[in-house]
């Protein structure tokens, strides 16, 4: 008879945008075949709460005072919890990252910006409380903390660092509560380690068939420049930027942004494309774009070098020879083997060399793109990578408590 399988729930989304699909979407269909059921807890009871009858203050005011209690009955399914990442729960504005003392001062400031006010999630912190002050009602269930970037090292041109500083304190209770803390960069681990000494990486993996057929004729490929992010990511593209003007200019190359089209990304590309929440349709735009050249660089502060190598794999998907930031010291694309399945540049002059090298010689670009794609398949599909969160879960199902 064939063991019950490990129940793994998980706190919040696993498919509600990029890095929720990343880190754990994309494997919910496949951990059955390795032992473990994902769900979510809003699937199960879209996180129910009881308040006083005639409580006056309504639900915010319980939430306020202390007496709203969180229905805990999904806990009986799992046998692992999973908080991720980080849950907002200041009073934010999601258009300018303006963090306000309560909901009637939010309320006046997005009615003045025309902003949206961000999604606050009033459940997360009863719950770590009621963990923190007594486990027992965990009953022997084990905590997974999962987090892809180094929020303990963010920055404030990331357009989020306000709204990240209210939840800073919510972090590293999650980080210290965890029997296990996952995440997708040796950097990230290392910052998460000051907190948890059980720390696990688990690197970022791509679907290969999102991405359509494998490319053909990358000789042939008309010449174009991609990069991807958010308006806000225009701070790392700055490194390269006057490399890619300068090679598109001499090349008759075109420059194409991908997430944002904001008057100030329009201005320095020849199109800017707008930012696409799922991974399908994003990996659809990009494969359609049939780019020759993809550019990921990054910053060197350590938040930027605590990012992944998922630049790359997307471009090598896409069929694109990627140029990325050498680091000064560890970085997102030491991954990478310069001059084997992509370049690496430390400096504005050696960008513009990569590039040039690139720009000028069809069969490096295919050389290299080719032999990326080959490793992106071969190491990064989520079906090599889905036993890695399999065996995770199973460790820290066996550690709880720890």
């Amino acid at each position: 008879m064939a063991s019950e399988p490990l129940h793994v729930l998980v706190y919040g989304s696993v498919d509600d945008g990029a890095c929720d699909s990343v880190r754990l979407g994309v494997y919910r269909d496949l951990l059955p075949a390795h032992g473990v059921e994902m769900r979510t807890w809003g699937e199960m009871n879209d996180y129910r709460v009881q308040i006083p009858a005639d409580y006056a203050g309504g639900l915010d005011g319980a939430f306020r005072d202390g007496v709203a209690a969180i229905d805990l009955s999904p806990l009986e399914w799992a046998d692992v919890l999973v908080f991720r990442r980080w849950y907002g729960t200041v009073c934010a504005c999601e258009g300018c990252d303006y963090v306000a003392p309560d909901e009637t001062t939010l309320a006046g400031h997005t009615a003045a910006s025309g902003h949206a006010s961000v999604v606050r999630d009033r459940i997360v912190r009863v719950l770590l409380a009621a963990i923190e002050r007594d486990r027992s009602i965990l009953r022997g269930r084990a905590v997974v903390y999962e987090v892809d970037d180094d929020l303990l090292a963010a920055q404030p041109w990331s357009g989020f660092d306000r709204r990240l500083a209210g939840d800073r304190d919510l972090i590293e209770r999650l980080a210290r509560l965890a029997d296990l803390v996952t995440v997708s960069t040796p950097a990230v681990a290392d910052s998460f380690r000051r907190l948890n000494a059980s720390v696990r990486v688990i690197r970022n993996a791509v679907k290969p068939e999102l991405y359509g057929p494998a490319p053909v004729d990358l000789a042939s490929r008309p010449l174009a420049f991609v990069y991807y992010g958010v308006g806000a990511r225009y701070r790392d593209y700055s490194i390269c930027r006057d490399a890619v003007d300068t090679v598109a200019r001499a090349s008759g190359g075109r420059r194409i942004w991908i997430g944002s089209d904001e008057p100030s990304i329009r201005a320095v590309v020849d199109e800017a494309r707008p930012y696409q929440p799922g991974i399908p349709e994003f990996a659809r735009e990009l494969a359609s774009l049939a780019p020759a050249i993809g550019v990921a660089p990054s910053g060197q502060d350590a938040y930027s070098r605590a990012h992944s190598e998922l630049h790359w794999l997307e471009y090598s998907l896409a069929g694109a020879a990627t140029v990325a930031s050498r680091c000064m010291g560890p970085g997102p694309y030491d991954v990478m083997r310069d001059g084997v399945d992509g370049l690496l540049a430390r400096n504005r002059a050696q960008w513009r060399e990569q590039l040039r090298k690139l720009a000028a010689s069809p069969s490096l670009r295919e050389e290299l793109a080719g032999r990326a794609r080959e490793r992106v398949l071969a190491e990064y599909d989520v079906r090599a990578r889905v036993s890695e969160w399999a065996d995770a879960f199973v460790w820290a199902a066996g550690h709880a408590g720890r």
